[in-house]
This record gives C-alpha cells, structure tokens and sequence, in this order.
C-alpha cells in the first residue's frame, strides 16, 4: 500500500498546512470571475465535473469538494476557492484518501473544507479527473430528529436522524464477520458548522461518488461528542452488530470500508476532524473512549490486548494491537499526527471498567 499523500506532504512542509487556514487571497488571472455575477460554469451538488473547467460555481451551499481520478498512479493535484469579492485562496494540495472496502475503490482524495464564505471552487489536476461539490448545510441548516437511541450502552444518532436519504440503491452487500479488531481514523478535513450535514456528505462522498454504496466507517464522532451510526446493512438499523447481541454474546459485525484490505472483523470509528496539526475536542476524545469500552465489552476484546489479524477471506494474518490507529496498518498518517499519540490513553482509559461481554442484549434496546 502507497505511502498517503498526506502524510508526506505533512512530514515534507509544514507550510501545507499553515496553507489550508490561511487568509491570504490572490486575484485570478484575467477578467475577474465576478464581472458577469457568475462564476462561470454553474455545478448541481452531487454532479461531477471535469477537472481544469476553471472556477466552478456550485448550484447550492459550497461545503466540500472531492475529486476522483482516472488511475491510482495520477493522485496528485490542487484546489483553490473563490470568495464574492472576487478574491482567490491559496492553492491547496489535494491528498490521497487512504480509507476503502476490501474490492477495492475509484482513486479519490479526501474532502476538502471549503473555507467558510467561499462560493467557488477550481482545481487543478490530470487529465479525466473529475471534482464534485457537497453540502455542509452551513447556508440554510436543516431541522434534524439528532435524538439518540440506547445502543451499545452509548447514545448513538440512527441513520435515519442524520438523513443518508434513498438508501434504494445500495451497491453493497452486507458482510459479517467475528469482530476482531477496533480501528480509529480522522476524517482528514475540517468538519462543517452543520454537524449532520457534515456526516451526510462523507456518506454521499462514499456511497455514491466512489460508488461503494455506503459510507465507510461503522461510527462517527463530531467535536460536540455525539456518535453517529455509520454503515448500514444490519437487521433493524442494529450499530456495528449483524442483529443485537443477545444474553452478552456479540453477533459478527458488518463489514465496512475504512482500512483497505483489513475490513473483514475490523470495527472503525472515525472523528470528524482533520488532527494533522491540532487534537480533537476533548468532548470527541471522550466520545471514542466510550465507544471503545462499550465495543470491547460486547466482543471481548480486550482494549490493551495484542491480537493477531486472520482475515477470514485468504486468511492472511497480522499482528496488531486490538485498538489501533489507522496508520498502525500502514500507508497513511491517520488519524493525524496531534490524534495519535493519544491512542494508547485511549487503550488505557477504555480498559477502566472494561468487562468482556458485559453488555447485554437490554442495552441494544431504544
């Protein structure tokens, strides 16, 4: 597996980063973009365009922009945002996603934050790439149902509350497997003011626009702490679990898309946030502890333990410590250098009144 972009691009230039929050803005080259009150080509969200059509105004709340790509070898580009004054931001690298099911995925980057008051965006990159803007909902947020029900022990948002929408044409048959390993990630991108419009454009990023047919992660954390219920597939909208354990005894887990190769068994939870130069809120550190005891207590793994990894289709083994960082697999810098380190306090503060399959079927309950 490539070594991700943006792990070399962090440890190569600090000024990448200092790039992404920067104010600084530059005109474009020629007649400004604005002079007709169009930015030129107008964009649906959700619909992709050609890479190098110039500065794209999108037909709704600018929130994010991924790109795909035509190969794996020509991962490589740059996006830029416009503002109403007709200013431009600074070129800002795109990264290599490093997240994907086991069949593998169309050559993408991650998403990229669209800096708040921008109103377009142009990228620059090889020939047959394509962009696609997403909405963040930070121009008109939408009345959500966010409340939780009991699961796991832990106050979880149902997909139905944070609004995947027409799951009709899910491409992507559910798998179970034993649980066998806990994996933890970052979304790589700043998260948008409209938590649940944030956790909605991942999965439309995922499930259409790379064509896996769901999102990636089995759960998701925002700053604020809440856990939202990531993959779909399971009996009765059940988190993580095939149907819910019954008398402490975990059924296998759906398999998901977030660590290419090593999904079969491999629970992974992801907090939304780009960790790279600043940690996660502690109200989020918290929230991905919680999440680790209330998993380790209804699988038995132990959250200070060592497995050995079998993947049950081939039966390639690893060790690996039973909660990890993505980038213990290998390949990638996530969950970001500054989110890191924390992973063995998470291991240990989960391990705190860890009990193996303490939970029982009652806290599956709603």
């Amino acid at each position: 597996m490539p070594v991700s972009r943006r792990g070399f691009l962090t440890a190569a230039s600090v000024g990448v980063g200092v790039a992404v929050a920067s104010s600084v803005r530059g005109p474009l080259a020629g007649a400004n973009p604005f002079d007709t009150g169009s930015l030129g080509m107008a964009q649906d969200l959700l619909k992709s365009v050609p890479t190098g059509s110039g500065m794209i105004q999108p037909n709704g709340p600018l929130g994010y922009v991924g790109v795909t790509f035509p190969s794996a070898e020509e991962i490589a580009g740059r996006i830029r945002f416009a503002f109403p004054d007709g200013s431009v931001g600074d070129w800002l690298p795109l990264e290599a996603m490093d997240s994907a099911p086991d069949s593998g995925s169309t050559p993408a980057s991650d998403l990229v934050a669209a800096p708040l008051g921008s109103v377009g965006y142009e990228v620059d990159a090889p020939a047959g790439a394509r962009a696609t803007a997403f909405d963040d909902g930070r121009a008109a947020p939408r009345n959500y149902s966010l409340g939780s029900v009991g699961t796991l022990g832990l106050p979880i948002i149902p997909r139905a509350a944070w609004g995947p929408g027409d799951v009709s044409g899910n491409r992507w048959a559910p798998q179970f497997h034993p649980a066998q390993a806990i994996t933890i990630h970052h979304t790589a991108s700043p998260v948008g003011p409209d938590r649940a419009a944030s956790v909605r454009a991942i999965y439309n990023y995922h499930a259409n626009t790379l064509g896996w047919g769901d999102v990636g992660y089995h759960l998701l954390i925002d700053p604020e702490g809440r856990i939202y219920q990531g993959r779909g597939g399971t009996v009765g909208g059940t988190p993580v679990f095939q149907v819910p354990p019954v008398a402490g005894i975990a059924p296998p887990v759906v398999t998901a898309g977030h660590t290419g190769g090593v999904n079969n068994g491999n629970i992974g939870i992801c907090v939304l946030g780009d960790f790279t130069g600043a940690p996660p809120t502690p109200a989020a550190v918290g929230a991905t502890i919680d999440c680790v005891r209330a998993l380790c207590s209804a699988t038995g793994i132990n959250p200070r333990g060592g497995i050995t990894y079998r993947n049950p289709q081939g039966g390639a083994t690893r060790n690996m410590p039973a909660v990890s960082g993505h980038r213990d697999w290998g390949g990638t810098a996530c969950p970001g250098n500054s989110f890191y380190p924390q992973m063995q306090f998470i291991r240990d503060t989960a391990a705190r009144g860890w009990s193996p399959n303490a939970i029982s079927s009652a806290a599956f309950g709603s």
